[in-house]
């Protein structure tokens, strides 16, 4: 067994070394002495697995039973699938309960760009509010643009075929926020598909979720609502991943809802939280070498037409 310490409190990895000696199996930690954040820590444990399916699972998650089963049995059955989730709902952690509101069912790309956690905040029931909820509330499996990296599992093989420059699963540089929407685009663009099991169940009680609607004072709101951790890393991030794994012909297709929907968060910031954006384009400069080789092995990964991703905007 693997463990990579990610510069935790001391406290968290004796917890951790407790549970493991409990299991009575051998294990080995990789200490790093500094946090370096979500993408680089899995990059470090992916260079170090050899097993078939790779999962990433937030420490906030609470799983059900069966939900892990499934998923292996569902990449099992399904080898041209690359990516698979289970229906994520929100758990209250401070009341101590689970909820019927859906947290996230898959990554949603609207055509300005903007990602979203599908359905999120909405009901998950016959009766819901959302007629999209309502169509999909008997199936037992859902196509999606990309799943979130809260709960996912990937096949090794697949990930394998598209790695970043040092072998990364994930861009190094991220450090924290939209590394699943990288991945997912990355898996398109390479001729993959994701989807997400309805009948398997896990709750997550997110940091930083998207608001039930998707209009501006909505997504304003959410914005004002979330810590400067996380519109930092979210706004750079962002834009990075379109940089490396857009299509031309689709970017100028949605020219105009891409440049107004990034305008309108640049005006945003500027006026409410001016050094995210000031720092956040500091970072994309920094970080401009990394970013322009990591496009180029995303291009030479590529198999889908462009065409082949205008259904997902």
């Amino acid at each position: 067994m693997l463990v990579i310490d990610n510069h935790s409190d001391s406290n968290v990895l004796s917890m951790v070394e407790d549970h493991i000696k409990a299991l009575n199996k051998p294990y080995r930690i990789l200490k790093q002495n500094e946090n370096t954040g979500f993408a680089e820590g899995h990059n470090i444990g992916y260079k170090e697995t050899t097993s078939p399916y790779v999962l990433l699972q937030n420490p906030d998650m609470y799983l059900m039973p069966d939900s892990l089963e499934k998923m292996v049995n569902f990449l099992d059955q399904h080898q041209e699938v690359s990516t698979v989730s289970a229906r994520l709902m929100r758990w209250d952690f401070s009341a101590k309960q689970f909820t019927s509101d859906i947290d996230a069912i898959g990554i949603r790309l609207l055509r300005n760009r903007r990602a979203v956690e599908w359905l999120t905040r909405q009901r998950w029931a016959k009766d819901s509010e959302s007629k999209e909820v309502q169509e999909m509330y008997d199936k037992k499996v859902i196509e999606v643009f990309g799943v979130s990296g809260a709960f996912a599992m990937y096949r090794k093989s697949a990930l394998d075929k598209l790695l970043l420059p040092g072998g990364n699963i994930f861009d190094p540089t991220y450090h924290s926020y939209k590394e699943d929407l990288d991945l997912a685009y990355r898996l398109r663009n390479a001729g993959y598909t994701s989807y997400i099991l309805l009948d398997a169940v896990a709750y997550h009680d997110r940091t930083g979720a998207g608001p039930k609607t998707l209009g501006d004072f909505a997504a304003m709101r959410n914005k004002k609502s979330q810590s400067r951790y996380v519109r930092f890393h979210s706004y750079k991030n962002h834009l990075r991943t379109l940089y490396k794994n857009e299509y031309w012909q689709n970017f100028l297709m949605d020219c105009p809802f891409i440049v107004w929907f990034e305008l309108k968060k640049f005006m945003f910031l500027l006026i409410t939280d001016p050094m995210s954006l000031f720092q956040g384009w500091y970072e994309i400069l920094r970080n401009y070498k990394y970013m322009a080789e990591a496009k180029k092995a995303i291009h030479a990964s590529r198999k889908m037409y462009w065409r082949g991703l205008r259904r997902w905007f």
